[in-house]
């Protein structure tokens, strides 16, 4: 049986895990009925900007992370494969800096069904 994130965990591969837990982003695995790694999921908050940024891996091949506001609003996204969403993580600004994505995309209110 394939390991879903047997190489995620090689160097070089493995760098920006460590940068963004020196940033102090927390980590939240989820295991299988056999124990084995399922997913992971991570998290940091910008306390002094009131933004979040997430991170879902699934596999090598299959991860997302997003950028909300403190009220929701995307101000960032990106899907693909695992290296590729961590290292555009590592490299995203600063929600402060003159450089971080601006655009805040809303959603808009859950209509109400009876």
């Amino acid at each position: 049986m394939t390991r879903p994130f047997a190489s995620l965990w090689d160097e070089p591969a493995i760098e920006p895990f460590t940068s963004l837990l020196r940033r102090r982003w927390e980590y939240l695995p989820t295991f299988d009925a056999d124990g084995l790694l399922e997913r992971f999921t991570g998290s940091f908050p910008w306390q002094v900007d009131g933004f979040v940024d997430a991170l879902c891996v699934k596999s090598e091949t299959d991860a997302a992370a997003i950028r909300v506001d403190h009220a929701g609003g995307k101000a960032w996204e990106r899907d693909g494969g695992a290296l590729d969403v961590l290292q555009q993580l590592v490299d995203l600004p600063a929600p402060s800096s003159p450089l971080a994505p601006r655009l805040v995309i809303g959603s808009a209110p859950r209509m109400w069904t009876p």
